[in-house]
């Protein structure tokens, strides 16, 4: 797989934001958005795994294409979940359907011709998220970077889907990575900026929904003040 990485260069003004695993939760997205209050200066970086498991990956998909349109600095990192999906479509028809129906995300695709096709937008969208993106404070990825690996940086298999990683200071140029793919109880996120460590995650399991008193927000880490901004869940039924 080839590699998709990209290098932000700082910003005088505004805030640097990174959003973690949304999976599904459209309503929520719009919430935490408001909450965010996005301005001209600020840049926005949002770390993968935006379909499947909650009620409305279409929605999701459409309020970022969307604001993608109307902000300059808006970055989509490549999770887990959108890697395989999109291999899959190259896959044959029934096997594709079989996954649509299983992510919930058959509202994706038209018909043309009796052909089940996704929609140009979402396959343009999901082609472009990137694997890894690095700024002067920081790295962000979806899942994390093997560090005991000679090319931890080309390693894409494990940007995707490891589900731990040791930190490397020297290798991580002592800024630390910011990433989602493994649910984290909020005390654990919250710890982990309070102390400025080099492994920061930020998935709380929004799509688990709000019942549960650790999890269940969607969760942004203003890392330019050290702040998280939160958001819980507020899907139909709140559990999933």
């Amino acid at each position: 797989m080839a590699i998709k990485k990209k290098y932000v260069d700082p910003i005088k003004e505004g805030r640097q934001l990174l959003v973690g695993d949304i999976h599904g939760c459209a309503r929520t997205l719009e919430a935490l958005l408001s909450k965010i209050n996005l301005v001209t200066d600020d840049q926005i970086f949002f770390v993968g795994d935006y379909i499947n498991k909650g009620p409305d990956s279409k929605g999701v998909l459409d309020t970022l294409i969307d604001l993608n349109k109307d902000h300059n600095n808006v970055y989509f990192l490549r999770g887990n979940n959108e890697s395989y999906f999109y291999r899959t479509l190259k896959k044959n028809e029934s096997r594709v359907l079989r996954l649509a129906r299983r992510y919930k995300v058959e509202d994706l695709f038209t018909y043309e011709r009796s052909d089940f096709y996704l929609r140009k937008k979402y396959r343009k969208f999901l082609k472009s998220t990137l694997h890894y993106i690095e700024s002067d404070d920081f790295f962000v990825v979806h899942a994390g970077f093997d560090f005991k690996s000679e090319i931890p940086f080309y390693n894409t298999f494990d940007m995707l889907w490891m589900r731990n990683f040791k930190p490397n200071k020297k290798l991580q140029k002592f800024k630390p990575v910011v990433h989602g793919h493994k649910i984290t109880p909020i005390k654990q996120i919250r710890k982990a900026i309070k102390k400025e460590k080099y492994d920061i995650p930020i998935d709380n399991g929004c799509v688990l929904g709000n019942d549960k008193k650790d999890y269940g927000r969607l969760i942004c880490y203003d890392i330019t003040n050290r702040i998280l901004i939160e958001q819980e869940n507020i899907e139909i039924g709140n559990s999933f």
